[in-house]
C-alpha cells in the first residue's frame, strides 16, 4: 500500500510570508513550505534544515513539522 504522506527534511531558501517559505527538498526540487494557521509564527533563516511532511498527491507543498 502506498503511504499518504512522506516525511523528509527541507532546506529553507527564503521567507515568502508569515507562515510560508521557499524551500528545497534533498534532491534539489523547490517547494513551498508552510505552517498551519494554528501554529505560532516563527523565524527560519535561509539554510536552516527543517523536518517536513509531503503528501504523495502533491510534492510541491511541504508542511513544516516545527
Amino acid at each position: 500500500m502506498i503511504p499518504e504522506t512522506v516525511e523528509t527534511t527541507v532546506t529553507i531558501q527564503s521567507q515568502h510570508c508569515a507562515r510560508t517559505w521557499h524551500a528545497s527538498l534533498p534532491n534539489g526540487r523547490s517547494v513551498m513550505a508552510f505552517r498551519s494557521e494554528e501554529d505560532a509564527p516563527i523565524l527560519l533563516d535561509p539554510g536552516t534544515q527543517v523536518p517536513a511532511r509531503l503528501t504523495v498527491a502533491d510534492f510541491s507543498r511541504a508542511e513544516l513539522l516545527v
